[in-house]
């Protein structure tokens, strides 16, 4: 019996964990009061694909038991759990089959089988250490507002969240009561950076150097901070003159989640330019989701090459390999297709909704979800959740699908879906005016 392609197994098991810890959320145990299974499996669905959409408040609605168990779902998301089985393969010293090699080299898009279990079972290594790090000075900027234990619990949970760039907070308004704290903000704009930077640049910096994928995806990386950065301190009124709030607004949309001011009140034009960057989200092989960083660099690289007449892209005195460009266009047509199609559907569904919040936001939720940022102008009619909570039985589906789709990977769902087919010959070629 001929094996299910690894991309579709990895579907499939995003799927299944999704399922079991909705399972485990609806559990009295988990939660206060009433929970419906679908708001408990919407929850399981973007904690898991690291995404952070909310449908019920997550800090008065779970219990310490279930935003353990949401926290546990981050970390499996966050770093893949075909890279969590690598882990365990190269812990106990089993070098797996090679279709279970083939599905962590899927998980974590590096192309290669060799050394793919210790490359795996480093990330998981240090991203813990990374996020170990980073609780202390939550920790002493939490313990001011509570007790030990709360302060505590909070500085883990959110350094798992920013970290693997879920945007989950334990506070109803996400990180609002602390957009003028250097230490939260410094702290959670650092792990979202580092989580969302790719753990192929990670490798890169250890050795001492910088691989032409590693230079493309860090000089990406600081255009995108850099310039919405002076655009949100010069022109929105919220973040105007402040370089916290301004910085943090660059950052959190790469695609963390977390929000220190108010996304209901961001002007259109504010909330164009951070659809912009949730669209374009983190690098590849991270935490993070969207198309990545250097797939635009890619394309981008593309068109000024072939408009002053080159054929071949290069980049850092480098040439790219033309399957390499080829795949940047697939994932760029692929996630624009996805949001055309989902906003077109949802405004059918959600026809209400729609004339309450316009095109503009529905849309901003929307790509939201494909690229698995978790932020969001807010419910309509309930404080403290996403839009989503307003949104029909198919409308929430169609944001879970929406979340897993972009999690695991716009080529790699639709690799699942196609079968791949060799064609031996070649039709004769025909013109086509552009």
């Amino acid at each position: 019996m001929r094996k299910p392609s690894p991309a579709l197994v990895i579907f499939l098991g995003y799927i299944i964990i999704s399922a079991f810890g909705g399972l485990i959320l609806y559990l009295p145990i988990s939660h206060n009061g009433d929970l419906s299974f679908l708001d408990a499996l919407f929850t399981s669905t973007s904690a898991l694909c690291v995404t952070g959409l909310i449908v019920v408040d997550t800090p008065t609605k779970y219990t310490l038991f279930g935003k353990t168990v949401i926290s546990l779902l981050i970390l499996v998301g966050g770093l893949g759990y075909m890279t969590l089985t690598a882990f365990i393969l190269s812990a106990t010293k089993t070098k797996g089959s090679l279709y279970a090699r083939k599905l962590v080299v899927e998980t974590l898009g590096t192309g290669k089988l060799g050394g793919v279990l210790s490359f795996a079972s480093n990330i998981v290594v240090y991203s813990l250490i990374i996020q170990a790090l980073a609780i202390l000075p939550l920790f002493l900027s939490f313990i001011r507002e509570s007790n030990t234990f709360d302060a505590l619990f909070n500085s883990i949970f959110h350094s798992i969240s920013a970290f693997n760039n879920a945007g989950f907070s334990n506070f109803s308004n996400s990180l609002m009561d602390y957009s003028e704290d250097p230490l939260v903000n410094l702290t959670i704009m650092a792990l979202i950076v580092v989580g969302g930077i790719g753990f192929k640049v990670w490798t890169d910096v250890k050795e001492g150097r910088l691989t032409l994928h590693s230079k493309i995806a860090i000089l990406t990386t600081l255009i995108l901070i850099a310039l919405p950065f002076l655009f949100f301190y010069t022109f929105e009124e919220q973040t105007r003159g402040n370089i916290l709030k301004s910085l943090f607004a660059s950052i959190t949309p790469r695609t963390a989640g977390f929000n220190t001011v108010d996304y209901s009140k961001f002007s259109d034009l504010s909330l164009f330019l951070t659809m912009t960057l949730m669209f374009v989200g983190g690098s590849p092989g991270s935490t993070a989701g969207g198309i990545k960083t250097v797939t635009l660099a890619l394309v981008f690289l593309w068109v000024i090459n072939t408009l002053r007449g080159n054929r071949n892209v290069v980049a850092f005195k480098r040439e790219i390999p033309q399957e390499v460009i080829v795949r940047a266009f697939q994932t760029l047509v692929l996630a624009v297709f996805l949001i055309w199609l989902w906003v077109f559907t949802l405004s059918i569904s959600e026809r209400e909704i729609l004339e309450k919040v316009g095109i503009l936001r529905l849309s901003f939720e929307v790509i939201s979800a494909l690229c698995t940022v978790g932020l969001s102008t807010g419910s309509i009619t309930t404080p403290n959740v996403s839009l989503s909570a307003d949104f029909s039985l198919f409308g929430k589906i169609m944001i879970m699908s929406a979340m897993m789709i972009g999690r695991v990977g716009y080529l790699v769902f639709a690799t699942s879906l196609i079968t791949p087919r060799k064609v031996n010959y070649r039709f004769a070629k025909g013109e086509v005016v552009l």
